[in-house]
């Protein structure tokens, strides 16, 4: 299986110091790598692909890794490297379990993996992993390791540092200069390299010359002992709106048995073409054969209020959810974790609009809450 791999020793930290908080002692990290542009090399073709062990061995030659203030740090390679675009939630699953196994062993955990579907990873993970009590940072690179120029280096770096020396009860994307809530990160960019943002959420961190932690806006350590919840629906779809939108479409998906939810990328706040009657039908439709529908914004920031113009209080009319604030990788996510709880539609439908994770922030209490 993939996270059948031998443990490696990458280096061992000397005595604290550096940018550690104040009080802070350098833990523990646990280094997951499962695949990604940061250890790929170019092939004889000039492409990149996969190079297995190449980045292990970078690491534990890496004196970074070894400096004093920096955290004792293991890596395990997974045995077949995945790119991103191919990762769906059986490797998810890989990942949380290893999480799981070597819990108590670590103070933190990096996850490193592709740019593509990150958010996807962080989102997912952040329902995984139920009552998460110590750091998961989920980081890559937008350019490879073995490139001088490369950003490898420096994200692995902080995310080492960061999960070994703070208490940040979540999983979070670090990438570039800041630290971001892994359930409200998208990717935005393929060339540049800030190319990760949270549309509706401050950063948990800056850094600078100095790491910067707003700790307003992290989460409480949970009350409840840890566990995993591994069993994802992949019953969910997303369904973009366009002008002029064949409704018909619709109708197909009510047919599919194995359909739970779908997510309906509307305009604005929420809004459908008013007149379009037939979309409100086949939303209904689709609504009474027992299938969620989800109306997230086509906008990266901002809320869903299916009650603030009347062509979108009709979507409400009808049985239609509202997503919020979430991201669209935070809905799928959510609704596939749900799902994958074993709950009802009914079930669902209330637990979709409450904030489990941080992950949406109700409207009314402010950004950033």
């Amino acid at each position: 299986s993939l996270s059948t791999i031998t443990t490696r020793t990458v280096a061992r930290g000397d005595d604290v110091g550096g940018m550690a908080a104040a009080g802070a002692a350098a833990g523990r990290v646990l280094i997951i790598y499962v695949g990604g542009t940061m250890g790929m090399t170019e092939d004889e073709f000039g492409s990149l692909r996969p190079s297995k062990g190449y980045l292990t061995s970078v690491l534990k030659a890496m004196p970074e890794l070894a400096s004093p203030g920096m955290p004792d740090a293991d890596i395990v390679e997974y045995d077949e490297l995945v790119d991103s675009s191919d990762m769906d939630a059986s490797d998810w699953a890989s990942i949380a379990k290893d999480i799981e196994r070597t819990y108590f062993d670590y103070d933190g955990f990096v996850v490193l993996q592709g740019t593509d579907t990150m958010a996807w990873t962080a989102s997912a993970l952040s329902f995984m992993l139920d009552n998460l009590g110590k750091p998961v940072i989920v980081t890559g690179s937008m350019i490879p390791m073995a490139k001088g120029y490369s950003d490898a280096r420096r994200n692995l770096l902080i995310s080492v540092f960061i999960a070994g020396t703070s208490s940040i009860p979540e999983v979070c994307i670090f990438f570039h200069d800041k630290l971001l809530r892994g359930n409200r990160s998208k990717k935005i960019s393929t060339e540049a390299l800030d190319a990760f943002y949270s549309p509706n959420h401050a950063p948990l961190a800056t850094v600078g010359v100095s790491i910067q932690y707003h700790e307003a806006l992290h989460r409480m350590p949970p009350r409840k002992p840890f566990k995993t919840r591994l069993d994802m629906d992949p019953g969910i779809i997303a369904v973009r709106l366009i002008p002029g939108f064949d409704d018909q479409l619709f109708h197909i998906l009510k047919s599919v048995p194995s359909l739970k939810a779908v997510i309906v990328e509307m305009y604005g706040t929420g809004n459908a073409p008013s007149r379009k009657a037939a979309l409100v039908d086949a939303l209904k439709a689709l609504i009474n054969a027992d299938k969620l529908v989800v109306v997230v914004s086509q906008c990266p920031t901002g809320h869903v209020s299916l009650n603030a113009y009347a062509v979108g209080r009709k979507l409400a009319e009808i049985g239609c959810v509202s997503g919020e604030d979430m991201t669209l990788e935070a809905v799928a996510t959510k609704l596939s974790y749900l799902f994958g709880r074993g709950l009802t539609n009914a079930q669902v439908r209330m637990m979709l609009t409450e904030d489990l994770r941080g992950e949406l922030t109700r409207a009314g209490f402010g950004q950033h809450q």
